[in-house]
């Protein structure tokens, strides 16, 4: 075979296999900026996102991030369709999920109206008999999941942080759980901390089977450690 139809083979096998290479899926919150969340155009963005992004680059994996309405987002997860980046950790979800390092530190910051805070927060019981703003689908602790079990608060969902601010400022949520970070691109001094409720790692998440225990295994290999201060509560 000549040399000049040798090379046009290999680039068009090269080509092949770089459209065959696999596509993997993975979902993010379309509504919690500036960790995740959708742009006008469409497209995934915040830190999770870019860190999926880079993790991706780095690994040689092709990925597709859709930034999508969270609980869906987990429904995708547990159907085995998806991976989702910036999910918490909790005992059960380590019996259903692979996980693998952890790649930021949220600090979750209980808020009450300014000058109308009935207590600072100092434990779960601080919150028993309030009503407190919560996104749908988000697990934020093992004490406030029991004390929400047990009805002894009202959590109140929404869909997105904006929504619980809103409620709050109205007077029609005594307190608001949200990531200070989320929390301070809408807070324009109505708002002030009244405790912290619970210091998450996040993680990205992955359905259980072989072929995710390998992806994980590629992914782990390019995710740095984190700072000693996001590491430890």
């Amino acid at each position: 075979m000549p040399a000049s139809r040798l090379a046009t083979a290999v680039l068009l096998l090269l080509c092949s296999l770089s459209q065959a290479r696999e596509v993997l899926r993975f979902a993010i919150d379309a509504h919690n900026p500036p960790f995740m969340y959708v742009d006008d155009q469409g497209v995934a963005q915040g830190l999770y996102a870019q860190t999926l992004r880079e993790l991706g680059q780095r690994a040689g994996l092709t990925l597709r991030i859709e930034a999508i309405p969270w609980k869906r987002a987990l429904a995708y997860l547990e159907r085995g369709s998806h991976g989702v980046a910036g999910l918490y950790r909790n005992e059960e979800r380590q019996r259903r999920y692979l996980y693998s390092r952890p790649i930021y530190r949220e600090e979750l910051v209980v808020y009450a109206r300014k000058g109308h805070a009935m207590a600072p927060y100092s434990g779960i019981a601080s919150l028993y008999g309030k009503r407190v703003g919560v996104l749908s689908g988000w697990f934020y602790s093992d004490d406030f999941s029991r004390a929400r079990d047990q009805q002894r608060l009202l959590a109140d969902e929404a869909a997105r942080d904006a929504q619980n601010v809103d409620k709050l400022r109205l007077g029609r949520l005594d307190y608001l759980i949200g990531i200070r970070e989320s929390i301070a691109a809408l807070n324009h001094g109505e708002l002030e901390e009244a405790g912290i409720l619970a210091s998450n790692l996040t993680y990205i998440a992955l359905p259980h089977g072989p072929r995710s225990q390998a992806l994980l295994q590629q992914l782990n290999a390019h995710i740095p450690d984190l700072p000693d201060k996001a590491r430890t509560p």
